[in-house]
């Protein structure tokens, strides 16, 4: 079986997520990049495989090289990538966080847990990179994978065991990802929180599904910098086959129902303050 893994991102720690942080990686800290490929080398061991890697700033490159061996690996500045942001969002991200902030300070509340639009953007950007290179190998080597795996080098030490973890891959999951090849095909980990969205840690997908993710990053900047869009409208007027909870409350038990894989109806959606956009999990 032909498995072609994808990776992206930084390859050594960060600062916690949280607050609008953009995570400020800990260069010389690089456990749980060594973790991640013990854990995928264990996982794929009887596999023929090819890897191609997105990273940040030569950060990890030689070790990179050294344990996956890539067809191709290409590290980006994330200086240029965030200046060129800027220019991009303009004044979107402090304005989004003063505005999430005064609808905290009026009600009272106290919530830490919120990305930046940036670091999402940097996350999915290093995505990106990695898919449309993907594209070109598949097309200019006419290699055919059965399965294309994209996940991040810190995969199997952050999250919980379904997150953290890719699954096996069994012979149902192969028939799956290679039956009816003309539709898009995704296989993801299943987490306690559908009702906002898709688990981001790791993805098995089809060919089908790699050529229509590998614009992931420019979608997002559509949507983020759009007027509006279906997705804003849907996010705050009320997001499908979710269960409406106290948005200040995060330990409000409504929200991790999984309502999706219920027989469930819900009897009010949940509308989210516009601030939400860059939710990673709704994006996706």
């Amino acid at each position: 079986m032909k498995v072609l893994l994808l990776l992206s991102g930084y390859t050594c720690k960060r600062v916690p997520w949280g607050l609008g942080d953009n995570g400020t990686p800990e260069k010389d800290n690089m456990s749980d990049f060594f973790e991640g490929y013990s854990y995928l080398k264990k996982l794929l061991k009887n596999y023929e495989l090819k890897t191609i890697c997105g990273l940040w700033d030569d950060i990890g490159i030689d070790e990179v090289k050294a344990t996956y061996n890539p067809e191709i690996c290409i590290s980006s500045s994330q200086k240029e990538f965030q200046d060129q942001l800027k220019i991009i969002f303009g004044d979107y991200e402090e304005n989004r966080i003063k505005t999430r902030n005064a609808w905290l300070e009026k009600g009272n509340f106290k919530n830490k847990l919120v990305s930046s639009s940036f670091r999402v953007a940097s996350q999915l950007y290093a995505r990106q990179i990695v898919l449309k290179e993907a594209m070109k190998f598949i097309k200019k080597t006419h290699y055919n994978p059965d399965i294309i795996i994209l996940t991040r080098y810190d995969i199997s030490s952050r999250g919980g065991a379904y997150i953290r973890n890719p699954s096996r891959i069994t012979s149902s999951i192969f028939e799956f990802l290679n039956s009816e090849k003309k539709y898009s095909k995704v296989i993801l980990p299943l987490f306690n929180q559908l009702n906002a969205g898709m688990p981001d840690m790791w993805f098995y997908f089809n060919l089908k599904a790699l050529n229509n993710m590998q614009s992931i990053y420019d979608e997002y900047i559509n949507i983020i910098t759009s007027k509006d869009s279906e997705y804003k409208r849907l996010l705050t007027q009320g997001w499908p086959l979710s269960e409406y909870f106290d948005l200040a409350d995060t330990n409000d038990s409504r929200q991790f129902s999984n309502i999706l894989v219920t027989n469930k109806k819900s009897k009010k959606l949940m509308k989210y303050q516009d601030w939400e956009l860059p939710n990673i999990h709704a994006f996706l």
